[in-house]
């Protein structure tokens, strides 16, 4: 199996997509939030690229929510933020979220010219490893994975990079991994055993402290709580099932 680690969005060389399947990450905390939304009953998530282009879908979209962050905080006017926390059932229960995130929703836009997207993070880790054994194992329509980190404003991301490694070290010794991808198991591996601290004290995981989300950290960091791996379908984000 053939896996190619990208660092961050806005990564000068994109490999070709079109044979491969893509495994979006931004742990902290787009790809976490939009696990725990669908598993909360949100009917779908739309990522758009800015703020502007959320509210002119929403004008389509009756009964939608406009969901996201710019530099870590809600966008005025917006109904939730990025945390996972405000995804409750009570609010996004059978309801579209139209997001928009600084790193997160724009790596899963440039990714669209792949055949099949999912979104990763340690939270659905074990779903998204048993999808990828199922989808290689019963099927030759894909060529290889490429992993694409959301990264922090087009720069290296150390959690999703420890994602990766996570993700990469799961699938076995038997793969064909890119510098980066072997980078990545490589820091999991002196990291597996104090992940969280790891996190912790990274950029992205020293922002969130300061602005007091803490809670956000520890649960993003947290590995095989929902079994959920959203898929893209038609534009939107949806739970994957075996249809």
């Amino acid at each position: 199996m053939q896996i190619e680690v990208l660092p961050s969005t806005g990564s000068p060389r994109t490999p070709y997509l079109e044979d491969r399947l893509v495994i979006v990450i931004d742990v902290l905390r787009a790809t976490s939030t939009i696990v725990t939304a669908l598993a909360n009953g949100c009917q779908a998530i739309i990522p758009v690229l800015t703020p502007e282009e959320a509210l002119e879908k929403r004008l389509t979209l009756p009964g939608s929510l406009l969901g996201g962050e710019r530099d870590s905080l809600i966008i005025e006017g917006f109904d939730l933020g990025n945390s996972p926390f405000e995804y409750v059932p009570e609010k996004v229960g059978g309801r579209r979220v139209i997001m928009t995130t600084t790193n997160g929703t724009r790596a899963i836009r440039d990714s669209i010219a792949a055949p099949v997207i999912w979104m990763a993070s340690f939270i659905n880790m074990q779903s998204i490893i048993l999808a990828i054994l199922r989808e290689f194992e019963n099927s030759h329509r894909l060529k290889g994975i490429v992993v694409f980190c959301a990264g922090t404003e087009e720069r290296f991301d150390l959690p999703d990079t420890l994602c990766a490694g996570m993700l990469i070290d799961a699938l076995g010794s038997n793969v064909k991994l890119n510098d980066l991808g072997e980078a990545a198991r490589m820091l999991y591996h002196s990291s597996e055993d104090h992940l969280m601290d790891k996190i912790r004290e990274s950029y992205h995981g020293k922002k969130l402290m300061s602005l007091g989300r803490e809670k956000d950290l520890v649960y993003c960091s947290t590995p095989n709580i929902l079994p959920i791996v959203p898929v893209v379908k038609d534009g939107e984000i949806v739970w994957l099932t075996g249809d």
